[in-house]
């Protein structure tokens, strides 16, 4: 196992939100340092078949569970609420990351990713959670099934498409690793003109509380 996730509160410059201000949010399950370095190498081989791609910064790899666009700051509270109730009732489990793939396919690929083999039923859940807590909110819920993964890679042209193809059919990716999940984290997204910077407005530890 790689660990659990360290994480990461990354100064952007920005001022904490205040009232008024929109925050471009997303709940998530964040990675250990080990496991996004081996998902890295990995992106890296990659990089050299179609350097076009706009590639996923390393340091931004996650497993992203909803995401909930631009969210006035005063409902942030709520949505933190929400999340801490979602992760309320669930216990710590791990996950294991494996092989490589594109959606929609291989041949057709928009979003690079890698997988998520054992857990995923359990990150399913939790997302689901999450879905059905910020739906009791007035947050829109998903209309397609959740697909565990963690994308590495978006591409933005068919050029990228035709390159990254064969490389995705042919590629053989065994386990990278496996990572302890015991927190669901509500992240801030401020978009820059490199690509976009994340922090953490909230971390929410898994666990079943007993009555009484």
């Amino acid at each position: 196992m790689t660990g659990e996730p360290r994480t990461q509160h990354r100064d952007n410059g920005h001022p904490a939100p205040g009232a008024g201000r929109p925050v471009r949010t997303f709940i998530a399950v964040l990675l250990s340092e080990e496991l996004k370095r081996r998902i890295g190498v990995v992106q890296e081989e990659f990089k050299k078949i179609a350097p076009a791609v706009k590639w996923v910064d390393e340091a931004n790899f996650h497993i992203t569970l909803k995401f909930l666009g631009n969210v006035p700051a005063e409902r942030l509270d709520r949505v933190r609420e929400a999340v801490a109730a979602a992760a309320n009732g669930i216990e710590p489990f791990d996950i294991e990351v494996r092989d490589i793939g594109a959606f929609p396919s291989a041949r057709r690929a928009r979003t690079v990713w890698v997988g998520v083999t054992s857990g995923k039923e359990e990150l399913a859940e939790l997302a689901r959670r999450v879905d059905k807590q910020l739906g009791k909110i007035g947050v829109p819920r998903e209309d397609r099934p959740f697909r565990s993964h963690i994308t590495i890679g978006r591409v933005k042209d068919d050029q990228g498409a035709v390159e990254l193809g064969p490389a995705l059919e042919q590629a053989q990716v065994g386990s990278l690793g496996s990572v302890r999940v015991a927190s669901v984290t509500v992240m801030r997204s401020d978009l820059q003109r490199d690509g976009p910077v994340y922090s953490v407005l909230s971390e929410h530890r898994l666990e079943v509380k007993a009555d009484g």
